[in-house]
């Protein structure tokens, strides 16, 4: 059950997510999400340090939403074809408003880079259990070396690769995926 400070926490989101889909993130500031919202200018003080702290907020809460709705939406299949759901999945869910928000991210880098960092192991967890889940996958896949996390990383560092183009061709990766995962070794070479 979620508290009072929790709602009103996520009240002041909505009104910051409304206000930075009409007027962008210049619109936000902590005056307008208190009138907004109708509390005190000090009362948004609890729950934010600074637009830019409500900038972050933002963020987390666009990519909780999305990851949690995509683990809702993309189920079943191979983790290649899952893989590419996901990626259709998050570029379909990347609007205008989501992408202008992330670049707004820059005024504290370090920071911003570290809520992101977050997202992205949580992102990496996803296809852990995923690759986990498959029983497809052909058994002599996995090494020492080559472990189902080395190789959730290097799907992850491609998927958002292939998030920030704007062309929709995820062909190649997931061929790459498929290869890797399910052909035979000796069906490579004949």
């Amino acid at each position: 059950m979620r508290t009072k400070k929790e709602g009103r926490r996520q009240a002041l989101l909505d009104c910051a997510r409304r206000i930075e889909c009409s007027e962008g993130v210049d619109g936000i500031n902590i005056r307008r999400l208190a009138t907004e919202a109708g509390i005190a200018v000090g009362t948004v003080y609890n729950y934010f340090e600074s637009k830019q702290e409500v900038l972050f907020a933002l963020t987390e809460d666009f990519w909780s939403g999305a990851l949690e709705e995509m683990q809702d939406r993309v189920s079943g299949g191979r983790f290649s074809d899952q893989a590419g759901r996901m990626i259709s999945f998050l570029r379909a869910t990347m609007h205008d408003c989501a992408e202008i928000l992330m670049r707004s991210l820059h005024e504290d880098a370090a920071e911003g880079r570290a809520r992101m960092t977050s997202m992205q192991r949580a992102l990496k967890g996803i296809l852990i259990k995923r690759l986990e889940q498959d029983e497809t996958i052909r058994p002599d896949v996995w090494s020492e070396a080559f472990t189902r996390e080395a190789f959730a990383e290097f799907v992850l560092a491609n998927m958002l690769s292939l998030l920030r183009q704007k062309d929709d061709d995820a062909g190649v990766f997931l061929e790459v995926l498929q290869r890797i995962l399910y052909l035979d070794k000796r069906e490579l070479i004949d």
